[in-house]
């Protein structure tokens, strides 16, 4: 199975080495794609001269993480991967873990996802963000065995955090890409909806290990308006997510858009008292309101089966 391995880098010269480093230990071969979304350190001259085999694409601004990986799954599926393995930059893997996911998918063709279990700070500890967002809502048996100490080989799971996923090429071509409208989060969340309105099927190894450090870099206090333009961002990824439901008609998403982006907030600045969290709300729902017909246009889009916003797979970029 031919592996390629896909890293989008912003400012990683902290950690690509430890992911890149993991990834030429690895038992399984894989080729590295290391797409950099302009970073301003020695990122690059760092995979240039230290990581000659990796394939180096410099994205020319900073595209966020869905259209990086977009860049990348074009130059993996154009090379003719089986498997692409997307990893954070400030990730790295266990020796067996790529391993692990190819002899999985080999024995399981019905699953076309899999993914490692996400370990954070360290491989003793399972990350506690992947656990309270995805791990307690998605994989109660997991959890639920894991207590009493009897482990299975895999898990079935709606979804977890693309920090580490393990991706059948055909399931690219059939389900598409990272949507564009996404930035910054939400935009793995909106492929599992769409993993799971195609019916694809996603397993947990918990055999299979990597480490997900949550690392980033230092950064002075923010002032007001810069925690209202951080949290807006979110903010604005929640109801993109809303509104791009594969279920649901159209005028039922707005009014729960209208409600949870202006209507819930203001109501709950009187409870609350958090400024930031309205004016967050207010700015999210500013920027979205003249994107809602292309919002429309892609959640009508990412219904149908195909290659969406994947030029490498026969889609078209949008």
């Amino acid at each position: 199975m031919k592996v390629a391995t896909i890293i989008v880098t912003f400012n990683g010269s902290s950690w690509i080495r430890g992911a890149l480093k993991s990834l030429r230990d690895s038992a399984h071969a894989s080729l590295a794609i290391v797409v950099d979304n302009a970073s301003s350190d020695d990122t690059v001259a760092i995979v240039r001269s230290e990581f000659p085999e990796a394939v180096l694409i410099e994205s020319g601004g900073n595209l966020g993480f869905g259209l990086g990986n977009n860049l990348g799954l074009d130059h993996a599926l154009n090379w003719g991967a089986d498997l692409t393995f997307l990893l954070n930059q400030d990730a790295y893997i266990t020796p067996t873990a790529i391993q692990e996911m190819v002899n999985f998918l080999g024995m399981h063709p019905e699953y076309e996802v899999v993914s490692p279990l996400h370990c954070s700070p360290d491989l003793n500890r399972v990350d506690p963000q992947t656990q309270r967002a995805y791990l307690q809502r998605f994989a109660a048996a997991y959890l639920s065995d894991a207590c009493l100490g009897r482990i299975a080989d895999h898990y079935e799971i709606r979804g977890i955090n693309a920090a580490a996923w393990g991706v059948r090429a055909a399931t690219w071509r059939r389900v598409g890409g990272f949507d564009p409208l996404y930035f910054m989060y939400g935009e793995d969340d909106d492929l599992i909806d769409r993993f799971a309105h195609h019916g694809v099927r996603t397993a947990l190894l918990p055999a299979a290990r990597i480490v997900h450090l949550r690392a980033k870099a230092a950064q002075s206090q923010p002032s007001w308006t810069e925690q209202v333009r951080r949290r807006s961002e979110r903010v604005r990824s929640q109801l993109l997510l809303e509104l791009k439901q594969p279920a649901g008609r159209w005028p039922g998403k707005l009014l729960r858009f209208w409600v949870a982006g202006m209507l819930r907030p203001t109501v709950e600045l009187l409870s609350h008292h958090d400024p930031v969290e309205l004016f967050a709300h207010w700015l999210a729902s500013a920027r979205l309101l003249p994107a809602l017909r292309r919002i429309h246009r892609h959640a009508e889009l990412c219904r149908a089966k195909g290659p969406h916003f994947l030029s490498g797979a026969g889609g078209t970029p949008s």
